[in-house]
């Protein structure tokens, strides 16, 4: 067993507001800073047609040209004047405006990226950003492994929002108008569609006193999305491009982010292919017959997938796959050993640790756990589902959740010959 660590004291506290914004948080009073984020829970896989393909990324870029009280400028300034450190990303499920600051700089973080959640959207800014954000998705084709993921990403999840790249393409961008978006964020930037979290030195009290101030009137809108089931057509697509490696990447199904077997899952994935130590490690990439040859797990609302990833020379790709889908075939018929599975608790339990000292990490923890759990967890409680799974549930989850017959597959490179044993 994994010894335990000393953890920090965790006080959770929850509001919510009448119009439905859920707010979040974490006191840690021996902390000097404070992060504090609007979580809103909408990324790529919520642009239903062609049309709105990477709204939510552009978006993202728009919230910081400037809003009804200030200009792009002054949000930076006014952020560089408290120290902040703050940034923003767009994924596949959720859109996330991040600071960290001092204790005591908290209120002005929150007035600030309150005020950013309501941006202006002036057409003249959506026009000029439209042209960064074509240079960026052009940019973006000279880098293989990009244009790769992308193009597998669009072939597993065929026919649902999840397949399209959360920048969108170089047309709908370019067709994209200001009233589109205006639309967008009006149902999607919805008070009950946005988490409030904070997290570090807070006085809790006052959150919630200026998170009415600011964001009490805001609008009701959609909330969360409706994630109907999906499973993949098994299928081989081929790339050819003069590249110097083989690059093939594969998916099959494996459980959700809301499943009880999350973190057998993730420890199985763990298991068979982490970068460092993981069998694929040892038995291809550390033998020098692969530049990498990795697996790991893509959980997400409603479904999930065990990716893997391999860059190789092209003459030695069929070998390296042939190592590849061997290793699949003997976890599932044998599982995994006592060894290997305490060393993938122990690094996730110090992942998890250490992610636990950080303000940071752990407010941007807490609207996951919200979502996924239905409740804020302790690290004990997260540390305590993990040293319970057993070699029995990862045998279990590489039974339940076979390769064969439902991998999808994709390869580009010099070789169009390249064919699953």
């Amino acid at each position: 067993m994994t010894a335990a660590p000393t953890l920090p004291t965790e006080l959770f506290s929850t509001h919510r507001l009448p119009n439905g914004l859920q707010i979040l948080g974490q006191r840690m009073p021996d902390m000097e800073s404070a992060a504090i984020a609007f979580y809103v829970r909408t990324g790529s896989r919520d642009e239903p047609t062609p049309a709105l393909w990477g709204i939510s990324h552009f978006l993202e870029h728009m919230v910081f040209k400037g809003t009804a009280k200030r200009d792009g400028d002054q949000i930076t300034l006014d952020f560089n004047r408290m120290g902040a450190e703050f940034n923003a990303y767009t994924s596949f499920e959720e859109t996330v405006y991040h600071a960290r600051v001092l204790g005591d700089e908290l209120p002005r973080a929150l007035d600030l990226l309150a005020d950013m959640m309501r941006p202006r959207l002036d057409g003249e800014d959506f026009a000029r950003e439209r042209d960064v954000i074509v240079a960026e998705i052009t940019r973006g084709e000279d880098q293989p492994t990009q244009v790769a993921a992308r193009q597998f990403y669009q072939t597993y999840f065929d026919g649902i929002a999840l397949g399209h790249d959360v920048i969108g393409t170089r047309e709908s961008i370019a067709a994209m108008q200001v009233e589109q978006m205006r639309d967008y964020w009006a149902r999607r930037y919805a008070a009950n569609n946005l988490i409030l979290a904070v997290a570090g030195n807070i006085d809790w009290d006052q959150i919630v006193d200026l998170a009415t101030k600011y964001c009490g009137d805001w609008q009701v809108g959609e909330e969360g999305r409706v994630a109907l089931p999906f499973s993949p057509i098994a299928t081989r697509k081929v790339i050819q491009r003069d590249l110097q490696q083989q690059l093939i990447l594969m998916g099959y199904p494996f459980p959700e982010e809301q499943s009880k077997d999350y973190y057998a899952a993730m420890m199985a994935a763990d298991i068979l292919g982490d970068s460092s130590g993981s069998r694929l490690y040892w038995n291809i990439v550390h033998q020098g017959l692969a530049e990498a040859a990795s697996s790991s797990y893509s959980p997400f609302d409603g479904a999930g997938m065990l990716f893997s990833f391999i860059s190789t020379a092209p003459e030695k790709a069929d070998a390296v796959l042939e190592l590849m889908l061997a290793e699949f075939d003997s976890i599932e018929r044998d599982g995994v050993h006592q060894d290997e599975l305490e060393r993938a608790k122990a690094k996730l339990i110090g992942h998890i640790v250490l992610d636990g000292e950080s303000t940071m990490r752990r407010m941007l923890n807490l609207p996951h756990s919200w979502l996924i759990d239905g409740r804020l967890k302790t690290l004990e409680e997260d540390i305590r589902d993990i040293e319970a799974v057993t070699v029995a549930d990862v045998h279990r989850i590489f039974q339940q959740w076979p390769h064969k017959d439902r991998t999808v597959m994709l390869t580009m490179g010099p070789r169009e010959d390249i064919e699953a044993p």
